[in-house]
């Protein structure tokens, strides 16, 4: 398999609309500056161009163009049942950017949205000034920050990092989730690890990232990522999620998966592991299977209360072979499964 390149956001981005609005904000010209080739488009509402129905996802994943949108109010989210909250009774998420370029073929955003298209909203200030009224308010929070996107992906555009890492060194109460399947790690060796800032790796079997997730990194690029942030003392979770039926000899390949993990990293210093099988509200799926043939999409599963996923018993199986090896090599108070 070759190395996925990293530096997408050169190649792509032939056209970028931007809301009249955003023009205000010093960070739309940051980002058009560094992007100077490309064709600038003038909009009054980002959803002309993202939400216009008969769209062909598809093909706009072939050449994404890019949206600079300021969000108007829902800045942050309560997150959703679907996704692992790590026993956090206040647990949001939030979405300045929306999309990626990386293409797996399981991902919920092709079913969620209509647009490939990338949108970045350029407001940052807004999202956290409704944070730090949600910090009076509870107390203290978990936040995702990238369940709608891999945004790693783009902060040599869009430079939020620096802007998130500050926050939450003067908010020591809230914790922040970056989740990746990136392998650049570098960017992080610019600043000291901070204990509320943690940074998810979503990893799988090279069999199921060759198959599935198309563009990204491999197993081992990533892993020695991870490797090099827990030497510099990040704080690191490891996401073996979605867990995919791959075929009778499944068990297999994520048996080899873990010992791949404990070859390349020391699990012990891993601060929680999350497990879930595939699953995905059944009418994401139907968008799926209009658009996209990968034959995840067109898997017998079962759907209760509008999510669909594999039927209770391979479920059952996968989640507890996999439960079973890890709890031999990890400490399974930190093992959080859905």
């Amino acid at each position: 398999m070759k190395n996925s390149k990293q530096n997408y956001t050169n190649e792509t981005f032939s056209h970028i609309y931007i809301e009249k609005d955003a023009l205000n904000y010093s960070l739309t010209n940051e980002v058009i500056s560094k992007l100077n080739k490309s064709k600038i488009i003038y909009i009054d509402n980002y959803n002309e161009i993202f939400s216009r129905k008969n769209q062909n996802p598809f093909l706009q994943k072939l050449s994404p163009s890019l949206i600079l949108a300021v969000k108007k109010g829902d800045f942050i989210y309560k997150g959703s049942n679907l996704c692992h909250n790590f026993e956090q009774q206040d647990f949001y998420y939030t979405n300045f950017i929306v999309n990626c370029l990386y293409d797996c073929d399981y991902c919920y955003l092709k079913g969620m949205n209509f647009s490939s298209h990338i949108l970045f909203f350029v407001n940052l200030s807004d999202y956290f000034n409704e944070l730090r009224r949600l910090i009076v308010e509870k107390g203290k929070l978990y936040l995702s920050i990238s369940y709608d996107s891999d945004i790693l992906l783009f902060d040599g555009i869009y430079p939020f990092l620096k802007e998130w890492i500050k926050f939450a060194k003067e908010n020591p109460l809230i914790t922040i989730e970056i989740r990746t399947k990136t392998s650049n790690y570098k960017k992080f060796l610019n600043y000291s690890p901070i204990d509320n800032l943690i940074i998810t790796w979503s990893i799988s079997p090279q069999e199921v990232i060759s198959k599935y997730e198309k563009n990204t990194p491999s197993l081992e690029r990533r892993l020695i990522a991870i490797s090099q942030l827990l030497k510099k003392g990040w704080k690191i979770n490891l996401a073996l999620d979605p867990i995919l039926y791959i075929g009778e000899n499944w068990s297999d390949k994520y048996k080899e998966f873990i010992n791949s993990i404990t070859e390349n990293i020391n699990i012990k210093e891993i601060n929680a592991i999350t497990l879930g099988v595939f699953r995905i509200p059944a009418d994401y799926l139907k968008r799926f299977k209009k658009f996209f043939e990968s034959s995840i999409s067109f898997f017998p599963y079962q759907t209760i209360n509008g999510v669909s996923t594999y039927p209770e018993e391979l479920k059952n199986e996968m989640i507890k072979f996999v439960y079973s090896e890890l709890k031999n090599i990890f400490d399974k108070t930190n093992i959080y499964i859905l």
